[in-house]
């Protein structure tokens, strides 16, 4: 039986934290669905994972081929032309068929490819652009607080300005392509963004739908609930507040705490589920507001048990920097505490949550 053939092209490596939740289970899934779908996914590394952790990430599937290709430090445009160099190489010996680029990088490698393979033909290949975020401003956010000398500040703004450059390429409306190409935009503020910024066309723009995260049966959550709470040794008349993520700066740890020790204050019942890996710097964060031992306990869950620990909790905590970043963002947590039924609160810094209000 020949089957359809569709091509997933990430850029920035399967140690992604989102890798597992938002590519490998939606491609998963997918094949779950369709049993006459065969999927490449083709991931550019800048060092070659160890085959145990390829194992452990990649479940066997006869119909998910893994292909691992090289990729180069960023230093501009035409650090892309070797992973473009590649792409071409393997599309001469595996049939490729609709092709997914998640991200503007990945988008590039893969429109510059299709275009010079099709050269002066037009072809019906679908490139579907995944926009999850914005990949220069990411990068100056991530280094504008950071003190550097004068020649690394510059080296920055370098980068910052290529990364928005290929932004622009990736995203917008170019009759010249020889294929069809598609947008993907997690939130309808982003969308707008790329239209304003990029000069995307809007009506190739669509809202992603298909990496959103099932909803978890009721009836399960309510079983978790009460076996995870039994196993903490929380009461059923506690308000449980969770927050699940890293103690890194955008994850405005320090006024989530802040958060619940108002909360605590009004109701010492209140109880601080803490699901992270990073748990002496939340102890010590902790200690320094003399928050109790027996109103908070840290976890570092494995993903698997992720939805089960959150089941325990009432209210999920998402607070953000105002940044443009966040803004036009849907944070895979905010997902994750939807996924359970959570009341999220939030500081009004995203656009998807500000809305539900």
């Amino acid at each position: 039986m020949a089957f359809k053939k569709l091509t997933f092209i990430i850029y920035d490596g399967i140690s992604n934290s989102v890798f597992t939740s938002q590519v490998l289970k939606p491609l998963l899934n997918l094949l779950q669905e369709d049993n006459n779908i065969e999927i490449n996914l083709i991931s550019f590394e800048k060092t070659r994972p160890t085959n145990k952790f390829l194992l452990k990430l990649i479940p066997a599937h006869d119909r998910l081929h893994f292909i691992l290709c090289r990729r180069l430090p960023f230093v501009g445009k035409f650090t892309l032309n070797f992973a473009i160099f590649q792409l071409i190489k393997l599309f001469t010996i595996i049939e490729h068929g609709n092709i997914i680029a998640r991200g503007p990088l990945a988008g590039l490698v893969a429109q510059q490819t299709l275009n010079k393979i099709y050269k002066n033909r037009n072809h019906n290949t679908i490139l579907t652009i995944q926009a999850r975020g914005l990949c220069a401003e990411e990068y100056r956010y991530t280094y504008q607080d950071l003190k550097e000398n004068f020649i690394i500040k510059k080296y920055r703004k370098y980068i910052y300005k290529k990364l928005l450059k290929i932004e622009q390429q990736a995203y917008k409306q170019q009759i010249k392509n020889k294929f069809i190409k598609k947008i993907e935009s997690v939130s309808p503020a982003l969308k707008e963004y790329l239209a304003t910024t990029f000069k995307a066309s809007r009506s190739k723009i669509e809202i992603a739908q298909k990496d959103l995260p099932q909803k978890i049966n009721f009836e399960q959550i309510k079983i978790w609930r009460q076996e995870v709470r039994k196993q903490l040794n929380i009461s059923e008349n506690q308000t449980v507040y969770c927050y699940s993520g890293s103690y890194k700066p955008w994850q405005c740890i320090p006024e989530i705490i802040e958060y619940f020790l108002e909360q605590y204050k009004i109701n010492q019942n209140s109880f601080l589920l803490l699901l992270s890996p990073d748990k002496q710097d939340l102890i010590y964060l902790l200690k320094t507001k003399n928050i109790p031992d027996k109103n908070y306990i840290i976890i570092n869950s494995n993903y698997s048990d992720l939805y089960k620990y959150m089941a325990a909790s009432d209210i999920g905590l998402l607070f953000r920097d105002k940044d443009i970043i966040n803004w036009v963002s849907r944070p895979t947590k905010m997902l994750e505490y939807q996924t359970i039924g959570l009341k999220i609160v939030h500081n009004n810094t995203i656009e998807l949550l500000d809305n539900q209000n």
